[in-house]
């Protein structure tokens, strides 16, 4: 009874965060207030208080959810593949599909620390660093198998995150392109842009 209950309570903390995700997409986190969001949710203000403590406390819980998410689909696993360029086309395809398909506003707002503490936001950017410094690892593996282009490794991977971290600003699920086929073309012209002909 209480595992039923802790996934339920679980459940609607995550239904809180993605909803407050997307009217802070829609209005700005300025000018969404507690109420706005316990409206949509159809809650009580006091209802909401017992998921969070603060405007600030929900936008880093939001956060969390969307690190989670990379750690959990991408980071994890692509730790178990030991063959470099196999990696990286796991890490593109994989993070493509989660910026594509996943929630958009929840990803969207992910790049909005400005708000949170200082200890919040050393805590997200540590999280970052990792990922970063794992696909940069990566790229310097390839490099030394003499498999990368004649290109700057930071220079990539901070490109490399920008093409996928852009995806969820532009495309929509609904539209003409699939989810696969976008990831696909991603992929296919990152990894033309960074590996040499084989």
């Amino acid at each position: 009874m209480a595992r039923t209950e802790t996934k339920k309570n679980l459940d609607r903390a995550q239904e809180i965060y993605l909803t407050a995700a997307q009217l802070f997409v829609e209005r700005g986190m300025d000018s969404t207030s507690v109420a706005d969001i316990a409206d949509r949710l159809k809650m009580t203000k006091a209802g909401l208080y017992y998921y969070f403590t603060s405007k600030q406390e929900l936008l880093y819980q939001i956060v969390t959810l969307g690190l989670d998410s990379v750690k959990d689909e991408v980071l994890d696993p692509a730790r178990k593949i030991k063959n470099a360029e196999q990696r990286l086309e796991f890490i593109i395809l994989n993070h493509a599909r989660l910026a594509a398909e996943g929630n958009h506003a929840v990803i969207i707002v992910s790049h909005e620390m400005n708000a949170l503490s200082f200890k919040q936001r050393e805590a997200m950017l540590e999280r970052r660093r990792e990922y970063f410094e794992f696909v940069r690892g990566t790229l310097v593996e390839l490099k030394t198998e003499g498999k990368l282009r004649d290109i700057d490794i930071t220079t990539a991977t901070f490109t490399l995150f920008g093409m996928i971290l852009w995806l969820p600003r532009w495309f929509r699920p609904t539209g003409k392109l699939s989810v696969k086929k976008v990831c696909q073309d991603v992929c296919a012209m990152a990894l033309k842009g960074l590996l040499r002909s084989h």
